[in-house]
């Protein structure tokens, strides 16, 4: 099944060796690539984006993690006009001239990614969350205990831990 989001449907693909990936995305005829340097780790990832009507394919986004592929996320963040790229150490956010325009780092395993009411960003780590708006100012950064338990209702984030219960608007 593809999914499609604003138009665009991806396509990722997994490599365990320089070799096999250099090969690959060599052979890849796309408008515009771009492989994401200060990424590490054992695994290539390469993101094909596609036109979702005629399959015509967009642009590629690479980088390296130790992450499996189920564990990473990609967000298009249309009202800010950026690519949200979690490589498992550190989100990329990447402009329309594929310019990554700032990176946080991931301190703690990373639950998800949410777009608020407001258009602003909600990154859920495990041990905390930040909120971000769309020139990459954070606006509320919180650390907390591992998360027991949360949900999102009515614009905000209830978050339970062993010690303590809190709720935060998003705003």
């Amino acid at each position: 099944m593809k999914q499609i989001f604003n138009n665009k449907y991806v396509k990722s693909f997994k490599f365990i060796s320089s070799h096999e990936f250099l090969y690959f995305s060599n052979k890849q005829i796309v408008p515009r690539k771009m492989f994401i340097e200060e990424s590490y780790g054992d695994y290539y990832y390469c993101y094909i984006i596609y036109n979702s009507l005629n399959g015509e394919k967009l642009f590629a986004i690479s980088f390296n993690s130790d992450e499996k592929e189920d564990d990473l996320n990609m967000l298009f963040w249309n009202e800010a006009g950026l690519i949200v790229i979690d490589t498992g150490r550190k989100l990329y956010f990447i402009d329309n001239q594929f310019d990554i325009k700032f990176n946080l780092e991931i301190t703690t395993p990373l639950i998800g990614l949410c777009l608020t009411e407001e258009k602003d960003l909600l990154i859920l780590e495990e041990a905390s969350f930040k909120l971000l708006n769309s020139e990459g100012k954070v606006l509320k950064n919180e650390i907390f205990d591992l998360i027991i338990d949360f949900n999102i209702e009515n614009n905000c984030l209830h978050v339970v831990t062993s010690e303590e219960d809190k709720t935060f608007k998003l705003t």
